[in-house]
């Protein structure tokens, strides 16, 4: 096929830490569409630690499904043949190397270091050591010189001091980081980041520059009161990508899959128009983190649809959940590596305690069983759950994993740092788009809702959409070559809708009046419901039907506006949940005592997967 030719097929996979996921797209009448897809077990580690096994394995299934043979042997057919066979072209996203190792050398524990640790916890990366310099009587002792050299980490963050600060304590770490080092074999040398006073920048990177690779970006803590972790956060995206996906086994052969796509003279497109995860282009088109091309779908939804409010993604992983927020013309974004429902079981743990899992479940279930469940779920991360209980505790993981990472996410970028608890608050998005290996799995559109609302806890009016088909970040790598077929597939292809919901901001009372709610449909029929608080309730409104809504709170909450007790109106569509009020309040409380706190959970769920209001 010729360069000049239309790509007619792609096949677009997903390697994650626990599944591998493939995606067949094809030019159906001059329309790229989605066809068919499938997913395995994703092989790394253990005797078959080469992610490519897995990757075949996906494709044979694929091929079972979409009846067309796609692999010659063990290799992929490219470009496709006259008789329909092999695929024009192929591309991965990826999130199953694991994070970057760092250790954090800064001035102060509670300000610098503290920054660069919660910038860390927001990206692929993990903090092994923070090292306080600044603290009096603190030295490089033995142990951790030592630590240091016979096991470097993949980078050394070095932080401290406000722009226009003294820089002697900073050149200092950088002469002992420099001494350390160089007796390393460059091979085995970290990479160092520096992220601190601005004025030190060319001192700094004059000393570690002839021993180590040094990138330099914007202070995290350029004043006192000021915290700018974003250019830290895409320097250690783009060496996530650079060091970790380039290392996992079998990358070359991805690469050279992935080639002929970039060799038809398509060039990578750069998207001018939002913040991007990482400001470097990629070495080489094999690979692009999940994150990245998840993060390009986001913003080219909120462009597309014109959503003032922007939209909000989630992805929960095995062993990673990821947030990113596109409004406008700014895109936030924190990966929150080793959270996740399987092998990222054990920092969510840590990280909430029990309870805070418990505290989810709609039935009784025992700590030791809960544990026991955690740990087979641990043990056997490819599994899907087979029974109700699992299903159930698997959704309150989902639910605390996401927690986290919106807690996160908000202190990021959205609210001060010393935020009380009670203000805790989610800002209104218009769309809140979840995906994730354990979402697609859940057989009920109901407790898919419910995990989102509990954990995001939208604001306002708001749509719900799944990835459904596990193909969202793959469309976003796909964008940089062919635009046009990403747009097309995530047009029609690409969603479930669950819902519109609509949830008011304040306390609210159970029992006690939280809204009135007026719908008016096409054919000039109406409704008018008067919704208590601390309920959920579901009004049936098909995917294809637009309906006029008008709500009235009570005088004390906020329906989104940005005034207590003041309502409004809006042209609403439906999905497979329909029209969703959820008048328990935000943030959100639950009940301290357990016993009621699974009669509530009960509830609530029944609300969303049997209960409707019929109009």
């Amino acid at each position: 096929m010729s360069e000049s030719q239309p790509i007619e097929s792609i096949l677009a996979a997903d390697i994650g830490s626990t599944l591998t996921h493939v995606c067949l797209l094809e030019r159906v009448e001059g329309v790229y569409r989605f066809v068919a897809h499938a997913e395995m077990p994703t092989t790394l580690g253990g005797s078959e630690n080469d992610v490519t096994i897995g990757l075949r394995q996906a494709i044979q299934r694929l091929e079972q499904v979409a009846q067309r043979d796609l692999l010659a042997g063990e290799e992929l057919i490219i470009p496709e043949d006259e008789a329909g066979k092999g695929v024009d072209g192929f591309l991965a996203t990826s999130s199953a190397a694991p994070p970057l190792e760092c250790v954090l050398v800064g001035l102060t524990e509670d300000l610098s270091l503290e920054s660069a640790r919660r910038a860390c916890m927001a990206s692929q990366a993990s903090v092994a050591e923070a090292i306080p310099i600044g603290v009096r009587g603190r030295r490089w002792d033995s142990e951790t010189v030592s630590a240091l050299r016979e096991m470097p980490p993949d980078v050394v963050v070095l932080v401290g001091g406000i722009d226009a600060g003294p820089i002697v304590p900073l050149e200092s770490a950088a002469r002992i980081l420099a001494t350390i080092y160089q007796d390393v074999s460059a091979r085995d040398r970290s990479l160092c980041i520096f992220a601190g006073n601005q004025e030190a920048r060319r001192s700094v990177a004059s000393v570690l520059s002839p021993v180590l690779e040094v990138r330099v970006v914007d202070n995290v803590r350029p004043s006192v009161g000021t915290e700018s972790l974003g250019e830290l956060q895409r320097e250690l995206a783009e060496t996530y990508a650079r060091v970790k996906l380039a290392a996992l086994p079998g990358y070359r052969r991805l690469a050279r899959w992935s080639a002929p796509l970039a060799q038809r003279g398509l060039v990578p497109r750069e998207d001018n128009g939002a913040q991007r995860p990482s400001a470097a282009p990629l070495p080489s088109p094999a690979i692009l983190p999940t994150s990245e091309g998840l993060s390009a779908t986001l913003r080219f939804i909120a462009r597309r649809d014109g959503l003032t409010r922007g939209v909000l993604g989630a992805d929960v992983g095995g062993t990673t959940t990821y947030i990113g927020a596109a409004r406008s013309e700014i895109y936030q974004w924190a990966t929150n590596a080793s959270l996740g429902t399987s092998y990222g079981i054990d920092e969510v743990l840590e990280y909430s305690g029990l309870d805070n899992i418990e505290r989810w479940l709609p039935v009784a279930m025992g700590r030791e069983e809960i544990v026991s469940r955690l740990e087979n779920a641990r043990l056997r991360p490819y599994g899907v759950p087979q029974t109700m209980e699992d299903l159930l505790l698997t959704q309150a993981l989902i639910r605390q994993a996401l927690l986290l990472a919106m807690r996160r996410m908000r202190r990021q970028y959205w609210l001060p740092l010393d935020t009380r608890p009670e203000d805790d608050i989610t800002p209104g998005f218009d769309l809140i788009a979840v995906r994730g290996g354990a979402i697609a799995h859940t057989p009920q559109d109901g407790l898919i809702a419910l995990t989102i609302l509990d954990a995001v806890q939208p604001t306002g009016l708001t749509r719900l959409v799944i990835d459904w088909a596990s193909i969202w970040p793959q469309l976003g790598a796909l964008a940089r070559y062919a635009p046009l077929a990403a747009a097309q597939v995530l047009e029609r292809d690409s969603f479930r809708e669950l819902g519109t919901v609509v949830a008011p901001v304040g306390v609210t009372r159970e029992g006690e009046r939280a809204l009135d709610l007026d719908i008016v449909r096409p054919d000039g029929a109406s409704e008018r419901v008067e919704i208590p608080g601390g309920t959920i309730r579901r009004f049936p409104l098909a995917l294809s039907e637009s309906v006029t809504i008008e709500v009235r709170p009570a005088r004390h909450l906020d329906i989104g506006l940005g005034r207590k007790g003041v309502g409004g109106k809006a042209i609403v569509r439906g999905g497979n949940l329909g029209l969703i009020v959820d008048t328990r309040g935000r943030p959100l409380g639950l009940p301290q005592d357990k016993q009621l706190g699974r009669a509530k959970m009960q509830e609530w769920l029944g609300a969303l997967i049997h209960d409707a209001h019929s109009p």
